[in-house]
């Protein structure tokens, strides 16, 4: 009997103090006011990144087969990878003797927009160690030509990336490149 006494007790003890956790209490609510974070930028998938590629080929009427390589890289400073996308093929389509075109794509928390091509393209390329307009410049060797080769810094400019690195001046030496290369075989 005693047993069954202890057992009805620790049952009403947990009813009561369950029932007293349940929240339905009569004591009027605190309401806090809190100042929401802004939002953290969100980095798309690379999914994402080869839809955003597949739509930009039809709008530059693009061959849909075309084959590429991408570097994912935050070129802006925003907190997300933009895409760096060198098209191999087709030859004749994205490729002459010189080297290859280059999409340039800006990241945004749920696509990738083109900022602009740049063409020709010779791998490897170099993220540079400067910044213009907040964007980090490229570094690219330009060779192949009836003038001498040499290495040239694309560099943002406010709008985008120069679209021929051909027609840039030589950098002013090796100390724009940075360890970061890309599109190294």
């Amino acid at each position: 009997m005693k047993t069954v006494h202890i057992f009805l007790c620790l049952v009403l003890t947990g009813t009561l103090l369950l029932t007293g956790c349940s929240g339905k209490d009569n004591a009027p609510k605190k309401t806090l006011n809190l100042t929401s974070l802004p939002g953290l930028p969100v980095d798309p998938s690379d999914l994402v990144m080869r839809q955003s590629i597949q739509s930009t080929l039809g709008e530059l009427q693009a061959p849909a087969f075309s084959t590429y390589e991408h570097r994912r890289i935050d070129l802006d400073n925003d907190g997300r990878r933009d895409a760096l996308v060198l098209f191999k093929t087709p030859y004749g389509f994205w490729c002459g003797k010189h080297g290859c075109a280059m999409l340039v794509m800006k990241a945004s928390d749920t696509d990738f927009k083109l900022v602009n091509v740049i063409q020709p393209i010779r791998p490897p390329l170099y993220i540079g160690e400067n910044e213009t307009y907040g964007w980090k410049t490229l570094v690219a060797r330009v060779s192949g030509r009836w003038d001498e080769a040499k290495d040239v810094e694309i560099a943002y400019n406010g709008m985008q990336y120069p679209s021929n690195p051909a027609n840039l001046e030589p950098a002013a030496g090796t100390e724009t490149h940075s360890s970061r290369r890309l599109f190294a075989d």
